[in-house]
């Protein structure tokens, strides 16, 4: 995401702006993320979140240096894992399943939203236009841009199903015990492939392979992300051009 922006020529004053907006995206994205983990969790019956602290909107509570430097820097990333017990649950296994798509669910909602918003200023915003400041305007359709985009990000990384990311949370609460164990067997590899993919990604600038590898393993999921990007700004554009 800001790999991209510092490329750019912008004013040093237009470049502040936009790195903050990018910063302040990124910690609400995982913040709410994290949060409707927690909240999920409790309302399913299973205070544990609560207890410690993390049924919070404070973003202090929920950050990861690492996965907070790989959302800002690529737009997809992480947060410190909100603690669950299932054996407090209600009913462990749908417990389970809702409180790993709550994360995700929140993103996506809050992508449609802000990208319907994008949608509506996109006209206004570029008609504005854009010299040495930013108008109010265009800053509004940056922000819920880019806002946009990164939840979509968040939601979808979250969703492969590898351990201990969402995805594999849910497939486990819709298999049988003895084939979800079987499943969870792949948490000891998980660290490898990722490993494994971010080598490739550094390498693909530089190795042909490489570059085609890193291709048909983000290809998917930079596809749908682009695809409902694109939904929801339409959806915003043709709002805007019905109520004009």
């Amino acid at each position: 995401m800001i790999l991209s922006l510092l490329q750019t020529d912008l004013p040093m004053n237009i470049m502040i702006g936009l790195l903050v907006i990018h910063l302040f995206c990124v910690v609400m994205a995982l913040t709410l993320h994290e949060f409707a983990h927690g909240y999920a969790a409790y309302k399913m019956g299973d205070p544990t979140a609560k207890q410690q602290g993390r049924l919070s909107l404070n973003p202090m509570a929920h950050l990861d240096p690492v996965g907070f430097l790989m959302m800002l820097l690529v737009g997809f990333g992480w947060a410190k894992p909100v603690p669950i017990n299932t054996y407090q649950m209600r009913n462990p296994r749908k417990g389970l399943g809702l409180t790993a798509l709550a994360g995700p669910a929140i993103n996506l909602c809050l992508a449609m939203v802000s990208g319907i918003i994008a949608g509506l200023l996109a006209i206004p915003a570029m008609t504005s236009g854009m010299e040495n400041e930013m108008s109010p305007v265009f800053v509004a359709y940056y922000f819920m841009s880019v806002l946009s985009q990164l939840n979509i990000g968040l939601a979808l990384f979250n969703l492969i199903p590898l351990p201990p990311l969402d995805g594999s949370n849910i497939v486990v609460s819709l298999l049988p015990p003895n084939t979800a164990a079987k499943y969870l067997q792949i948490r000891y590899y998980t660290r490898y492939i990722f490993l494994g993919i971010m080598i490739i990604s550094i390498l693909a600038d530089r190795i042909a392979l490489f570059a085609r590898l890193d291709y048909i393993i983000w290809y998917p999921f930079m596809y749908v992300r682009g695809l409902l990007s694109e939904w929801f700004l339409e959806l915003g554009f043709r709002l805007y051009t019905l109520f004009l």
